[in-house]
């Protein structure tokens, strides 16, 4: 440019051309300080429309003000020049720094964090980055990241720089820069955040191999490979670190972090991890080996007697609970790897919908006293087996024989098991075989889900205890049985809670480190409402058992009701140890839901109802969930099955009465109300009848449920003063915003306690 003043900015030389056009350092005399000067092309200049989104861009990035995105100060023109106004940053880009080679595990973590907060705090305001490479990723020298053109690339015109690369489709025109683009990106299709994830996970890629993912002579080629194959694995990269930059690069934007604020959870905890172990080094360049995933299929009970089924579950479930325990294995839990019971299914396929690496497939067969068992370890990637045993003895051996099946595997797949891995291994928590077939038998009719299942399971448990007397694991489980009763509504509420708290007592008592019975103890807190007590237990036993789905699973449950943000780096790992399970994409609607993302919300109710098909109390809310993305007719239908499923039973009105309520009918949905609502007072339930009363005009009854739903545990304030859709007609009733106002408090606490605990980035605010 030869003019070397724009208005009251004087040039001082041009720092580079980007795809809008040239970057110049200017000086600002009238507040005396140095800036970015980025002059417009004069082709989108001369656009009125084009300009006018750039100027509502540039208002919108400006009201971020975070510190890991530039600064832009203002669009101005001067003698029909126009230009933004940015801070100036100095520094070094990605781009810059790894010219130099790839970075170090502790220096990949301090950019990768931030640049992940930059993205979440735009995407927070609706905000697509759409041009993310490591040229417009700064890094000062105090390591402070500075992302630039956030948000802008989208408004470029088809004849910038060559490294831009622009599509011609049928809705318009698509730019970006093409070794970092999306697969949505590349086909032209519409954007939204998690195109950024996608353009993320490739700077984490290159940061640490120092390549790009997809790297290609030519555009074709390259396109092809964004859209086809998977990334070369990372050798040296740690197994988890190397899955969540995996997931980044997924191609269907479902399959990939759904949200930055998520990646950056999930790197926190990783950093922390990597601080612990010592290891920060630079990963190394060569192709690694893939880490071991493990399904145990149900073992077929090959006896006359079917009642024998019990005995062939148990011992899947204890084959699954002791792999499950060794660090160097990731194992399918126990409520997907029952999902396949009966069903004929090819090893591709598995290897495909579970991403595992190798099977477990077994027998039993037992007449009397006699016991004969066989395992196999079947190879997914060749179909073959790598192991195969059969085991005979008596019922009295199947403690032995359950352990040595343990130890076969492990040792055909070369792991070496830590010292406390051989002896949890190696642990018998109920030594006496007639009182373990009754835990066997407990626990299974206690997944029947219904009131006359968890009677016989008591009776079980109890037997067992007179046998061997005082024991943790059947004290743990019989808790859990009394806590099945109150929650799913099988049985008489505070009772039911009040046996399931002294169960988990006496289990602490005889074992502190019962992490079954820290489960129990937390689950009865969550459902009496002490939603922060519930997190505790819930936090302590997932650290004793950190591949216990079902820990998992109500862990997220009662952080949904907290309006925790943590719940995304656990469903992820949800995701992966309970892919198959209904509750796993309820679990993440639910999470999506409270936080107003209904759409995703929507579509993981739907998948969830697609698992588990048969009408259930779980269908109540997925419904609801339906509804929020505005499909009401659909969540009506849903809603109405249920009500013909359970017609005459609470959970039956409970949904007809919804049901109603979504289509407007006041009149009819109060026709099932009844005096045995009162029962559902926690969490989620409670929240839906306050929805329902709120669909239907009843305001007074909309501030007492929500009240209920308070005192159940949810104290989600954003969900119930900003993201909940039916209970806008009810904010602006001065005793709602009394109620919404007094939990304010407790929702702030225990998003600080979320902080304290390394559960999110300590920069994330509460607002």
């Amino acid at each position: 440019m030869s003019r070397r003043k724009l208005g009251h900015y004087e040039i001082v030389e041009a720092l580079g051309q980007g795809a809008m056009g040239i970057v110049y350092r200017a000086h600002d005399t009238r507040l005396g300080r140095d800036v970015a000067l980025k002059v417009l092309s004069p082709d989108l200049a001369s656009d009125p429309d084009r300009l006018d989104r750039l100027r509502r861009e540039a208002r919108a990035l400006a009201a971020i003000d975070h510190p890991n995105i530039v600064t832009v100060h203002s669009v101005e023109e001067d003698d029909g020049v126009h230009f933004l106004t940015m801070a100036l940053v100095e520094g070094q880009s990605i781009e810059e720094r790894l010219r130099a080679g790839r970075m170090a595990l502790s220096e990949f973590y301090e950019i990768a964090g931030q640049l992940a907060d930059a993205l979440a705090a735009a995407h927070g305001k609706g905000i697509i980055h759409r041009d993310l490479k490591p040229a417009n990723v700064m890094v000062t020298g105090q390591k402070r990241v500075k992302v630039l053109d956030f948000g802008l690339a989208k408004l470029s015109e088809p004849d910038g720089p060559r490294e831009v690369t622009y599509l011609r489709t049928d809705i318009g025109i698509v730019m970006g820069t093409a070794a970092y683009m999306s697969p949505e990106q590349v086909q032209g299709h519409a954007l939204d955040q998690r195109s950024d994830i996608f353009s993320m996970g490739i700077i984490f890629y290159e940061m640490l191999a120092g390549a790009r993912p997809f790297e290609r002579d030519n555009m074709a080629s390259l396109f092809a490979s964004i859209l086809r194959d998977e990334p070369a694995p990372i050798t040296g990269c740690p197994d988890e670190l190397w899955r969540a930059i995996s997931r980044c690069l997924a191609k269907r934007p479902i399959d990939r972090f759904q949200t930055a604020g998520d990646v950056r959870a999930v790197l926190t905890t990783l950093r922390q991890l990597s601080a612990s172990s010592g290891r920060t080094g630079t990963v190394a360049a060569a192709p690694r080996v893939a880490g071991r995933k493990v399904v145990v299929l149900p073992f077929v009970n090959r006896s006359a007697d079917p009642d024998n089924e019990y005995f062939s579950d148990g011992l899947t479930e204890e084959v699954i609970s002791d792999l499950s325990r060794i660090g160097a294995l990731r194992v399918i839990s126990r409520n997907s790897a029952m999902t396949l019971k009966g069903k004929l299914v090819d090893t591709p396929t598995l290897a495909r919908e579970l991403g595992v690496t190798h099977l477990v497939t077994g027998s039993v067969r037992r007449a009397g006293t006699s016991l004969r068992v066989t395992a196999e370890l079947v190879e997914v990637k060749t179909d073959a087996p790598i192991w195969s045993e059969k085991f005979t003895g008596t019922v009295e051996d199947v403690l032995g024989i359950q352990e040595e099946i343990s130890r076969r595997i492990v040792s055909a797949l070369e792991v070496k098991l830590t010292d406390s891995e051989q002896r949890q291994v190696a642990e018998r928590p109920i030594e006496n075989v007639v009182a373990y077939d009754g835990y066997l038998r407990a626990r299974q009719e206690m997944y029947r889900w219904t009131g006359e299942a968890s009677d016989r399971a008591l009776r079980l448990v109890d037997d067992a205890l007179a046998i061997v007397g005082d024991n943790p694991l059947l004290y743990a489980i019989k808790g859990q049985i009394f806590w099945t009763q109150a929650n799913a509504l099988l049985g008489p509420f505070d009772e039911s809670l009040y046996r399931a708290a002294d169960c988990a007592g006496r289990a602490l008592a005889l074992d502190a480190n019962s992490y079954l019975g820290i489960f129990v103890q937390g689950l009865v807190a969550g459902v009496r409402g002490r939603v922060e007590e519930a997190l505790e237990h819930l936090r302590r036993a997932h650290a004793l058992q950190p591949r216990d789905a079902n820990v998992i699973t109500e862990f997220c449950r009662f952080a949904n009701a907290a309006g925790l943000r943590t719940q995304g780096v656990l469903l992820d790992e949800l995701v992966r140890l309970d892919p198959l399970a209904a509750f796993t994409p309820f679990v993440k609607g639910t999470f999506d839901s409270v936080n107003g993302r209904f759409g995703e919300a929507a579509r993981a109710a739907r998948r969830a109802i697609d698992m588990a098909p048969e009408p259930s109390p779980m269908h109540v809310l997925t419904a609801m969930q339906i509804a929020e993305a505005g499909q009401r007719a659909e969540a009506a239908r849903v809603l109405e099955n249920v009500g013909r499923a359970f017609e005459g039973q609470l959970i039956g009105s409970f949904a007809m009465f919804l049901k109603h309520g979504l289509e407007g009918s006041r009149d009819r949905a109060l026709a099932h109300v009844t005096p045995d609502f009162a029962r559902m007072r926690h969490d989620h339930f409670a929240r839906a009848v306050a929805d329902g009363f709120a669909l239907i005009g009843r305001n007074a009854d909309a501030i007492t449920w929500t009240r209920t739903a308070v005192e159940g545990g949810f104290i989600n304030y954003p969900c119930l003063v900003e993201h909940d859709p039916f209970l806008a007609p009810v904010r602006s009733d001065p005793a709602f915003q009394e109620l919404v106002e007094q939990i304010k408090g407790r929702w702030m606490s225990v998003i600080a306690w979320e902080r304290e605990q390394g559960l999110v980035p300590s920069g994330q605010g509460v607002g």
